[in-house]
C-alpha cells in the first residue's frame, strides 16, 4: 500500500497516528503540514471530510468508520455507504471504530458494528485504528477471532499484561501527550516495547486542561525518549518505521 509521509526524503518525520483533522480550521491544518496525520472518522460525514481533506493535504492519511460514541448512527445503510468508500482506493484504513466498555447498554450494537469493520478490514487488507477504552481484552479477542492483520489500539491504558500479546500479534499502541499527567498511561509507556509504539494527539480534544493537537508531538517524542533512554531522533525514526509497518 502506498501512502504519503510528509517530507519522506528526510531522515525522519513527526507522526500523529490518531487525530480528527476535520475538527481543525484551515489555518490550524496549515501549521501541521510538517506532521504526518492519520485522520480518523466518527461517522459517514466525517469519513467523507477526511477523504476530501487528503486531496488538499498530502500529509493527511484518511481512515473511515463509525466511532462507538456515534453507534446510534450505525445501521446497514451507513455501513454499506462506508464500505463503498473503502473500496474506492483513496482510503488507507478503518477507524475510528471499536468498543467503549463504559456504555454497556449499547455494547451489543457496538460489538456488531466492530465485527463488521473487522471483516471489512480483513477483506480489503486495511489496517484498523481502534477505540477500546475499558474493553481492551474483548477488542483484542475479536481482532484475533477475525484474523485482522494490522491494528492500532489508540491511547492505550489497558492492562500491562496484554502488551506482550498485542506485540506478538503484530499490533501497535499509541502514546498520547496525556502521558505527562496520566499515571496509568505512564506505566504503559514504561512497559511497552518501542517497536510497538506510535505517537498520537487525538486532537482536537481537551483532556484535563490539555488542548490536545498535533503540535504537541515534538514534546511527546522527548517524553518517550527520556522514558526509553533513547535520543529523540532515534525515537522519531522508530515511530516512522512502525507507521510504515502498520500501514503495510
Amino acid at each position: 500500500m502506498r501512502f504519503n509521509l510528509s517530507h519522506s526524503q528526510q531522515t525522519s518525520v513527526k507522526i500523529d497516528a490518531h487525530c480528527h483533522a476535520y475538527g481543525f480550521s484551515e489555518k490550524e491544518l496549515e501549521k501541521f503540514r510538517e506532521i504526518t496525520l492519520i485522520s480518523v472518522s466518527e461517522d459517514y460525514e466525517s469519513s467523507l471530510q477526511n477523504i476530501n481533506l487528503s486531496k488538499n493535504y498530502p500529509n493527511i492519511i484518511p481512515f473511515i468508520g463509525i466511532h462507538p460514541w456515534m453507534i446510534r448512527k450505525y445501521d446497514e445503510e451507513s455501513f454499506q455507504k462506508i464500505r463503498k468508500l473503502a473500496t474506492r482506493g483513496k482510503v488507507k484504513g478503518i477507524g475510528e471504530v471499536g468498543i467503549d466498555g463504559r456504555y454497556r447498554k449499547l455494547q451489543g450494537k457496538q460489538v456488531e458494528s466492530f465485527e463488521r469493520f473487522c471483516q471489512l478490514s480483513r477483506e480489503l487488507n486495511l489496517p484498523m485504528n481502534i477505540h477500546a477504552l475499558d474493553a481492551w481484552r474483548e477488542v483484542l479477542n475479536l481482532l484475533y477471532r477475525h484474523d485482522v492483520g494490522k491494528a492500532l489500539l489508540h491511547w492505550y491504558t489497558g492492562p500491562i499484561e496484554l502488551l506482550r500479546e498485542i506485540r506478538d500479534l503484530g499490533y501497535y499502541i499509541s502514546i498520547n501527550p496525556s502521558v505527562k499527567i496520566q499515571p496509568k498511561h505512564q506505566k504503559i509507556l514504561e512497559n511497552a516495547s518501542i517497536d510497538m509504539i506510535l505517537t498520537e494527539s487525538d486532537g482536537p480534544y481537551k483532556y484535563h486542561g490539555l488542548n490536545l493537537n498535533p503540535g504537541m508531538i515534538g514534546e511527546l517524542l522527548e517524553t518517550i525518549a527520556r522514558a526509553k533512554d533513547m535520543s529523540v531522533e532515534d525515537v522519531e525514526r522508530t515511530v516512522e518505521r512502525n507507521l510504515r509497518l502498520f500501514l503495510g
